[in-house]
């Protein structure tokens, strides 16, 4: 096993004129992870939203995190993918 973290940082910033609050952030497996503050992002301010993924085996990944905000009615889908490889050294 690998057990290699890497993190992504998804930066957004709220244009709207009220705060925007994330319900909720879920990845599609046990290997990915998503960081986010609980508290509400002012109009004019950014957020971040961390995901980490926790390589396992070698080869291609691609992992989704599903993040909703409250007052919108859908989801908005985060994509981290890349290629894990042998370290030859």
């Amino acid at each position: 096993k690998l057990n290699k973290p890497v993190t992504k940082e998804f930066v957004f910033q709220n244009t709207s004129n009220q705060p925007v609050v994330i319900e909720f952030a879920n990845a599609e497996c046990g290997c990915t992870k998503p960081v986010y503050s609980q508290a509400p992002t002012v109009k004019g301010k950014s957020g971040t939203i961390k995901v980490t993924y926790n390589a396992e085996a070698v080869g291609v990944f691609k992992k989704r995190v599903d993040v909703k905000f409250a007052h919108s009615n859908q989801p908005y889908i985060l994509t981290i993918e890349g290629e894990v490889v042998e370290n030859l050294k």
